[in-house]
């Protein structure tokens, strides 16, 4: 049944030119059909009556996202199941102790894969201008790479349910680099410049979209991640593109 607001919103989509409106007008039908859902879930988590849920991106076709009154983060998929965001929740609860930022805690919906989280305040990096984010960029890699080292440090033999945590919730989560190096360690899998929030000094305060987290192979795998995706944010500084 949660699909058919997807199957609704791609159908309406495809007769909407350009790529970027198509992604809008796509995420936007499902926020207005996936509501109730989503009113409904944060109403019984936080027991609040919600006013305005203002949709976020829909950069696939499988997954949407919206934040509800300014407060609260929602995430809806197609193709998960609800057992895996119980895994994932179960998962970041063992790991938030572990990492020196903010992870927020999830509350997933009993039927439908589909789950609401505290909004976590803070800056995104294009916030910031070009000449602030080139200067502080020895102090963001050197925190970025704090909170890797943070994730690795947690032994796998301690993770409840550890093999339920081979592939993250999403299955087109970033492929990682094969190397001759194999050490297995816990790994966010999407550390693009995007998912981390900071302060007003650039101090990183909060990590999001965990969806992807699992095992990796390789301890390099989240670094060279984020390089490849840091380097792209750097082009976009350059070229003074922020959207």
């Amino acid at each position: 049944m949660y699909k058919i607001p997807f199957f609704i919103g791609n159908l309406i989509a495809c007769f909407v030119p350009n790529n970027k409106r198509r992604s809008r007008v796509r995420g936007w039908v499902n926020v207005i059909l996936f509501r109730p859902w989503v009113v409904a879930l944060v109403r019984r988590t936080y027991g609040i009556r919600p006013k305005h849920v203002r949709f976020v991106r829909q950069i696939t076709l499988n997954r949407m996202s919206c934040v509800v009154d300014d407060k609260y983060y929602v995430k809806v998929f197609r193709n998960a199941d609800v057992q895996k965001l119980n895994n994932l929740k179960i998962l970041l609860d063992f790991i938030r102790p572990h990492i020196s930022v903010e992870i927020s805690d999830i509350v997933v919906h009993k039927h439908i894969p589909m789950y609401v989280s505290p909004r976590i305040y803070g800056h995104s990096i294009y916030d910031f201008d070009k000449e602030t984010v080139f200067k502080n960029e020895d102090k963001i890699l050197k925190q970025v790479s704090k909170i890797i080292s943070e994730l690795q440090s947690i032994k796998l033999e301690s993770v409840p349910n550890i093999q339920d945590f081979k592939t993250g919730v999403q299955p087109e989560r970033t492929r990682e680099k094969k190397g001759k190096l194999t050490q297995p360690v816990l790994a966010h899998f999407d550390l693009n410049e995007k998912n981390f929030l900071f302060d007003d000094d650039l101090n990183i305060v909060g990590v999001i979209d965990w969806d992807s987290v699992s095992i990796a192979q390789n301890p390099h795998t989240d670094m060279d991640i984020f390089m490849k995706y840091w380097e792209h944010c750097k082009h976009r500084f350059i070229r003074g593109d922020k959207k």
